[in-house]
């Protein structure tokens, strides 16, 4: 049996470490079950598939949300297609109760630019601070504040 790869060890770390974190940023992108499962797997896959370019020596959780709320973001998209698209006639009731709860998450979030979404996402639903949201979005923590402020107004008046 040969020895793991230092890369491969990395990996099943991060997967024991971030598993929780990057599936409860899924769900609460999603508010789908199944979805923020798919979301993080695919997040991990990614990861898996990039195992040999990543510096292991910086945290991968920042790569691993930026990877899942791009695949939100790619999922959303393909949501929008789907429910502004053809509509079958002989849809059920709970098929009616779902797409209306998803059109009244599609509309609260539609007020919100990328940033504010995530801002909020990252602060509010994962506890994260707001350095280390900043330094996963890329930006300060004095922009990221600001985006979560409006973020809230926003929505608070929507």
């Amino acid at each position: 049996m040969a020895l793991a790869e230092p890369a491969e060890l990395a990996y099943e770390r991060a997967f024991a470490d971030h598993w929780t974190d990057v599936f409860r940023f899924a769900l609460a992108w999603t508010n789908d079950w199944g979805a923020a499962e798919d979301l993080a797997q695919e997040a991990y896959l990614r990861l898996w598939d990039h195992r040999g370019r990543l510096d292991w020596t910086r945290p991968p959780l920042p790569w691993l949300l930026v990877t899942t709320r791009r695949l939100a973001t790619d999922r959303f998209r393909r949501l929008r297609r789907a429910v502004s698209g053809a509509e079958s006639t002989a849809t059920t009731l709970s098929d009616e109760a779902t797409r209306a709860r998803w059109l009244d998450v599609r509309a609260a979030m539609a007020v919100l630019s990328p940033l504010e979404r995530s801002a909020l996402v990252m602060t509010a639903l994962e506890g994260l601070t707001y350095d280390e949201a900043a330094k996963v979005l890329g930006t300060t923590a004095g922009a990221l504040r600001a985006a979560v402020s409006r973020a809230r107004t926003k929505l608070e008046t929507a």
